[in-house]
């Protein structure tokens, strides 16, 4: 089990994956990772045990003539300051421990997240930069970057 928690789309039984395959044992093999796609949010999930959403813990069974929706955002693990999770750029996962340039304050990272938005690919040094962004694209009140450390934080021991 991964230490980002049970409640991973590795898990969840809307993942294909885990319909077909059964829940993963201690060896995640190469189908597993390949059939990993969410049925209730009709996405790929490319790294089904360090994403996760809140249908995770819907009932199961579900109600009786009730069809099922998504709850919420689909989340990532974030950059590593303790253990955190950023929300997808609606079906666009970012992508974590990457190169870049963040757009919110220029440092060049070798660590940063990527996102694509309408095309372009940009790049974020912190996990808060890139709420602080996603804030500007989604209006949703439960999530505020004050939850993640400040750039100054993040790199006061990197030179």
């Amino acid at each position: 089990m991964p230490n980002g928690g049970s409640d991973c789309c590795g898990n969840c039984r809307f993942n294909r994956a885990v319909q077909e395959l059964g829940e993963p044992t201690g060896n995640h093999d190469d189908r597993f990772w390949a059939s990993s796609f969410c049925t209730l949010r009709d996405v790929k999930i490319t790294k089904p045990f360090w994403t996760y959403c809140d249908n995770y813990f819907s009932p199961w069974p579900p109600e009786p003539g009730k069809a099922e929706e998504p709850i919420g955002w689909i989340y990532a693990s974030g950059l590593y300051e303790g253990y955190v999770r950023i929300p997808w750029h609606d079906k666009t996962e970012p992508c974590v421990s990457i190169s870049c340039v963040c757009r919110i304050c220029g440092r060049q990272t070798d660590q940063g997240i990527t996102v694509t938005d309408e095309g372009t690919e940009i790049g974020f040094c912190t996990n808060r930069h890139y709420v602080e962004w996603w804030k500007t694209k989604h209006d949703d009140p439960e999530i505020s970057s004050d939850d993640f450390d400040p750039p100054e934080e993040c790199y006061r021991d990197r030179s």
